[in-house]
């Protein structure tokens, strides 16, 4: 059963006498353990309600579909049993948030979210489900094929047949995205190329593969030595996708496997064009975001004013691995605006340790740090919008009201730098 958290007042629910703490049973005689469930059943009409009360069980019966005035309570993750050594969650500093801390493995929150799983301890029943509510598509974390590199990498004893799972959902109609964590010495060179020749074997069900470098922190006492990702790793990786790339998109128009832009900016070599990326399928999963801010600031750069009326200090902040783009692609055509002073500062992370990189993994107080003090209260300081989580904090629970009070700047959270203009 699940918990009804609120019942619109006057809605079939309400009137039907359903109250916010009763708990739903089934629908149309189908046991509801949570809100897929409750989601997923209510499709069909008319209803049949169980649900249990203060006073014991009781049905509802409603004629049209939906949820008729109820909400219930929100799915519960499941925590992942693995322990991965190259686990981020693992490398985390102390004093953190709880939340910080959550390892999931759960893939209602991979069909709905877009989150990677790994499918080690999904259960048969789990597998029917899926097949059966069509929770397509679902984010699977590969890594390797080969068992015993998988077992070292995912810290598991047993095989735990990802290929007999993947090929079940699959083979059922459900389309799966994928990516590597690449570790060198671990699943780099041809254990990688094998794997993903693997995944192609399942082409079209399994869309793409996303191949993306291993994250080391300041904090990894106590775990398995992984070596980072170098810039000759970095590019002989880079060259391995191309090839492979290229031969699939030959044969098919779809080039199914994609770096990391990490790759690319630690290696040195030059983003490939937008069309490379095709609809940015392994978006959220860092390929493609460095290419499309470009192209999305390059097409507003029409929007920036030869002059602003008054004299106004910018400072943009970001992340090392960003900072050559911003300086080489942005900062030019910012410098061009009259009464307008720009910098650009690359900002130490901190928290995490200087080998993490990445923009969005700075905390507020790196932030703080490496700013300093403003000159003028009328200072701006611009940082991307993306850094923040939902509740508006940093990964360290500052907040952009805090950032401001410690450094003087009126803070702007932005996409495109192009939009300080309208704020200014």
């Amino acid at each position: 059963m699940v918990k009804i958290v609120s019942v619109e007042k006057n809605s079939p629910s309400y009137k039907a006498g359903i109250r916010k703490g009763d708990s739903l049973i089934s629908v149309n005689g189908k046991q509801i353990e949570d809100a897929i469930d409750f989601n997923y059943y209510c499709a069909d009409e008319p209803l049949s309600f169980v649900v249990e009360g203060k006073a014991g069980a009781y049905k509802a019966a409603f004629e049209t579909a939906g949820n008729n005035g109820i909400e219930v309570e929100d799915l519960k993750i499941r925590h992942c049993g693995n322990n991965c050594i190259f686990c981020f969650i693992s490398q985390n500093p102390k004093g953190m948030r709880k939340t910080i801390y959550v390892k999931d493995e759960d893939y209602r929150f991979s069909f709905l979210y877009g989150n990677y799983f790994t499918l080690t301890t999904i259960t048969p029943k789990e597998l029917d489900r899926i097949v059966k509510m069509k929770l397509s598509p679902l984010y699977i974390s590969v890594h390797s094929v080969n068992d015993d590199v998988r077992k070292k990498l995912l810290g598991i004893k047993k095989d735990d047949k990802l290929l007999e799972k993947m090929k079940y959902l699959t083979d059922n109609g459900i389309e799966l995205h994928t990516q590597i964590v690449m570790c060198p010495g671990y699943n780099d060179g041809k254990i990688l190329e094998d794997t993903i020749r693997v995944m192609r074997g399942f082409y079209p069900m399994v869309r793409s593969v996303a191949v993306v470098p291993v994250g080391l922190t300041s904090f990894r006492k106590n775990l398995p030595k992984i070596e980072p990702v170098t810039k000759e790793i970095a590019a002989e990786t880079v060259k391995l996708i191309f090839k492979l790339n290229k031969k699939y998109k030959k044969e098919t128009g779809t080039g199914f496997v994609f770096p990391a832009d990490e790759f690319f900016i630690t290696s040195g070599i030059e983003l490939p064009e937008e069309e490379f990326y095709e609809d940015y399928l392994q978006y959220e999963d860092g390929v493609g975001p460095a290419r499309n801010f470009i192209e999305r600031f390059l097409e507003s750069v029409d929007a920036i004013p030869e002059k602003i009326n008054k004299k106004a200090s910018v400072t943009i902040v970001t992340g090392e691995l960003f900072y050559e783009i911003m300086n080489r692609i942005v900062m030019p055509e910012l410098k061009k605006v009259k009464n307008l002073s720009v910098r650009l500062i690359k900002a130490e992370n901190m928290l995490f340790g200087r080998s993490v990189t990445v923009a969005g993994l700075l905390g507020g107080k790196d932030i703080i740090k490496s700013v300093g003090k403003a000159k003028s209260g009328d200072d701006l300081l611009l940082i991307p919008s993306t850094i923040l989580n939902y509740d508006g904090k940093f990964l360290d629970d500052i907040t952009p009201d805090d950032l401001s009070e410690k450094t003087g700047y009126k803070v702007l959270l932005v996409e495109n730098p192009v939009e300080i203009f309208e704020k200014i």
